[in-house]
Formats: C-alpha cells, structure tokens, sequence
C-alpha cells in the first residue's frame, strides 16, 4: 500500500464516523451504530497530534451533522425563504458550528492522553459529556437521544439528564476502541476496564428496570386526565394562505371529539391564529374554539401594542370550556433566522436581507397554568429539546407550584417530510424521564404523541397525516434528582475535563524545563572534568 493511500486512511476513518453517527441517530433509528461511531475517529487521531485530531475530529463533525440535519436546507427554504444555494450554506455552517463537539473532543482526548499517560476509556467520555453541556447549539442534539427506544438503558436520565445517556454511549465506544488499540499494539489483554464497564451497563440497565416499575404503578394509581390532541396535516402556507380553512379543519375535527364524549382537554398546535394579547375577549374566544365547551390549549401568535412598537409573541392560550382565557405562556426560545435574525436589534438591515424572517420577541413569563385544579406546564416549539428551559419552566414560578404534566406545541412543518419530526420527538422524550411527568406533543403535520413518564411513546399520530388521538395522562407528583439538582453531571465533567487540560499543560512545561536546562547542566559537568 503506498504512503497516499496510508496517509488518506485516517481521514477516510473520519468520515466513516461521521456517516455511523448521523445513521445511528433518531430519525434513521440504527441505534446500534451509536456504540461503534466514534471508533473510527479514535482510531484515526491515534498517534496524531492534538491540532490535526482536532481538524480530523471536525471532519467527523460536519459530515455528521450534515447528514443528519440535511433538512435543515428546506427550512432556511421555507422558514427564511433563502435560495438553495445560500440555504445549503446554510446547513454546511451550521454543521460546522455543533461539529465543533467532536474538533474539541478529538483535540482533547488526543492532549490530554498523550501528555498524561491516563486511559482514553475514562478521558473520552468526560470530555465529550462536558462539551454536550458546555457547548451551545442552535438545534441541540444529545448523542445519548439516539438510544430513545431502550427504555431500561434511559432511566438514568432522571439522575444525570440525557448528559448520563450520552456519557455511556461514549465509553462504550472508548472501551470497544480500546480493546481494539490492545490488539494493534500487540500488547496483552488486561480484562478490567471492559469489566468494569459490563459491571457499569448492568447497574444503569437494573436501575432502570427498577424505576420502570416504581414509576408505573405511580402512575397507574395517579389520577387522570384525558387530553385530545387534534393534527389537521395543514402546513405553515396554508395557514397563512387559508386561514378560514386552517381554523375551520381545527374546529370540525373538534367537534368530532366532542361528539365520542369524556374529554377533558383539547389540544391544538402552535400557531393556529393571530390574537391582540391586550384585548383577549370570551366572546372572540368562544366563537375561535367553536361550541365544544370544553377547555381548550392553542397556540396563537400576539401582538401587544406598546407606545411607540408592537411586539409580537408566539403564545400558548389556556381557555376555559366557555371561551374564557385561564392563562398564557409565551415562547421564550426562540428560533434564529426564522423568529429573529440574530443580532438584528442592533443592525436592522438584516431583517431587510431576509424578508421571511419573523421578529418575534420572547416572553419573560415562567409561570406553570392552571388548568383546573392541575398545574400544567406549557412549552412551544422546540423549547422542550432543551433541558435548561424545561427544568425551568417545572421549578413551578414564585410560588413552587410543580407542574404536574408537560404539554407541548409546535409546527414541524417548516422541515418538510423529513427525519426532524422524529429527531424532535426523541430528544423530547428525555424530558418525561428527566421529570417523571407525562409529555403531551400536537403538531400541524405530525408527529403529535403522548409520551409517558418513563420516556416511552405510548401514542402518536404518524407524521403528514390527519388524525386525533385521545389517551389518559397521569397527574404526577413530586421531583426528582435531576429536577432538583439540573445538569450537576455536566458540570461535573467540564470540572474534570478542565482538571485534564491543566494537568497535561502543567506537564508539557515541566518537560519543556528539563529540557532546557539538561544541556546546561551537562555543560557544567564537563567543564570540571
């Protein structure tokens, strides 16, 4: 084989670790692949420098997260209205930027082992865990939410949040390379860090057998709520194409549900309408939600007119069965180039380079509603892949009313029929685990589902398709560890991550020292002789 090929094989490894990654991951669902991906990449910053594995670790990066957020060009086409050329830019910049996790734990892994002499099984899945919490994302994307449908090997979450998932399903990739590195380098087989990990999987998947049960009967003995969720498979043109048709296709599926009896709260997606938030009146709201009488949860877009500016909000409306408004939330997070062009305050021009895009101003309100005598919580949109925000919204406002279900309401529309849908959903699910409620998703165009506290989808209406479903949620009680403590695992790793970097840089300069003082000493020596 000649030194051409030698040398590209590597970056040829790269690659391959990037196609494993973005194929192992939801919306593709070989979540198997997941526990080999990073294998290649480990094998090819073997020996490298630390800058070069950092680039090759980017390389992995890019091709992954251009493969797996591929729709992202339909978006910046529907959402921004970009042309297909900027819009695949688009994608290629956005790649580069949450790529960024595998340069940075490439780099690292690569400096810290070399300068340390410590075992990459315990060093690769710190560093990436602490880069999953430190690094920010415009569109988050766990590795551990690729394993959504084991449901014994996720209950962790509720300890660690999905940073616990993830942190697995790296050193099982660590510990696999490893045995691998052991035969390479022809040395001998030492059994104990591939034991030490078995030992490790046994104790997640046992917790999580046990919680599944705990978990269960509290919510079997837990009072319930029967919730309709309603998607007309309409998409964002024709809501704003045919927004008497939008509300109507709303309001007869309603109907329907009405008629089958026993519901005791309607669900609709986000964004079925445009409100004045100053002026919310019964009798508009009663004619908007039909005469089902029963209360209802929507989405609208508001506007609040100030004194000299009108700001619009993306709102979730609670109403009564007789039209009357019990409370809002408005989207805190929100999405760039489609709700706001970043930086688009202090240079307005660029909102005249991208007309399609929405301003749209986040609310400030962190307050759970009260639908009843339930608390409930409220996201928008892709608020509930982030597990800061929801943490937030289910610490229960001023006064520590812990919502005692989750609901949800987006539009995935704007991705087209691609893998996002199903992307979203799984990253979501984590949010059940994380807080032991039920999730309650309804979406324009799919996938509207009902996600039980142990993270499983128990319904779900298939994507591009129109339909209702009804299903009992329980109303759960309590907190948990990682509702009460947050990403303390995270942290944690960043703390030993950054303890890493400070010990291998400590090192270097030791060995830079001896360095240049062993020729001066030597010379002394020889100058007495």
């Amino acid at each position: 084989m000649n030194q051409t090929v030698l040398k590209s094989l590597p970056w040829i490894a790269v690659i391959v670790g990037g196609i494993l990654t973005f194929l192992g991951y939801a919306g593709f669902d070989q979540f198997y692949l997941e526990w080999i991906c990073l294998v290649p990449v480990l094998w090819a910053i073997r020996g490298q420098p630390p800058v070069r594995a950092f680039f090759m670790g980017w390389l992995a990066g890019i091709v992954a997260h251009s493969g797996g957020f591929y729709w992202i060009i339909y978006m910046l086409q529907q959402f921004a209205g970009m042309a297909w050329p900027l819009a695949a830019l688009g994608l290629l910049l956005v790649a580069a930027a949450n790529g960024f996790v595998f340069a940075a734990w490439a780099g690292a892994t690569r400096y810290i082992t070399e300068k340390t002499g410590w075992s990459i099984v315990l060093v690769s899945p710190v560093i990436w865990t602490a880069l999953e919490k430190f690094w920010p994302e415009v569109f988050p994307n766990y590795l551990g939410a690729s394993q959504y449908k084991l449901t014994y090997l996720t209950q962790i979450a509720d300890v660690t949040g999905v940073l616990g998932v993830s942190f697995l399903v790296v050193y099982m990739n660590s510990v696999i390379y490893w045995m691998l590195e052991q035969r390479l380098d022809k040395r001998p087989f030492s059994p104990r860090p591939a034991i030490v990990f078995a030992a490790v999987l046994a104790l997640v998947i046992g917790y999580g057998a046990v919680r599944v049960q705990v978990v269960d009967r509290s919510a079997s003995a837990a009072e319930k709520l029967k919730v309709a969720l309603v998607q007309t498979n309409l998409d964002a043109s024709e809501r704003y194409n045919g927004t008497d048709r939008f509300l109507r296709e709303h309001q007869e599926m309603t109907r329907e549900i009405k008629n089958a009896g026993g519901v005791d709260l309607i669900m609709w997606p986000e964004n079925i309408c445009f409100l004045d938030q100053g002026t919310l009146r019964q009798a508009y709201l009663s004619r908007l939600i039909g005469d089902v009488q029963i209360p209802t949860l929507f989405g609208a877009i508001t506007h609040l007119d100030g004194a000299t500016t009108r700001r619009f909000y993306n709102s979730a409306v609670l109403v009564d069965g007789s039209g009357m408004v019990q409370g809002t939330y408005e989207k805190m997070v929100l999405v760039p180039l489609g709700e706001y062009i970043p930086l688009g305050d202090i240079f307005p021009v660029l909102y005249s380079w991208s007309p399609h895009s929405s301003r749209i101003w986040p609310g400030e309100n962190v307050e759970p509603l009260q639908l009843g005598k339930h608390v409930i919580s409220v996201s928008v949109c892709y608020e509930d892949i982030f597990p800061g925000q929801i943490n937030k919204l289910m610490e229960g406002g001023r006064d520590r009313r812990v919502p005692e279900v989750m609901f949800n309401m987006t539009d995935d529309s704007w991705y087209g029929n691609t893998v996002e849908p199903t992307e979203h959903l799984a990253l979501a699910t984590f949010r059940s685990i994380e807080h032991r409620r039920s999730l309650v998703r309804t979406t324009n165009t799919g996938i509207s589902a009902i996600v039980d506290p142990a993270g499983r989808i128990t319904q779900s209406i298939v994507q591009w398709t129109k339909g209702s479903l009804v299903g009992d949620v329980p109303m759960m009680q309590g907190r948990t560890i990682y509702a009460v403590t947050g990403d303390w695992f995270g942290y944690l790793c960043i703390i030993l991550a950054l303890a890493g970097v400070g010990r291998s840089y400590q090192l270097t300069r030791k060995r830079g020292e001896v360095k240049k003082t062993a020729p001066g000493k030597a010379k002394k020596k020889t100058s007495k002789n």
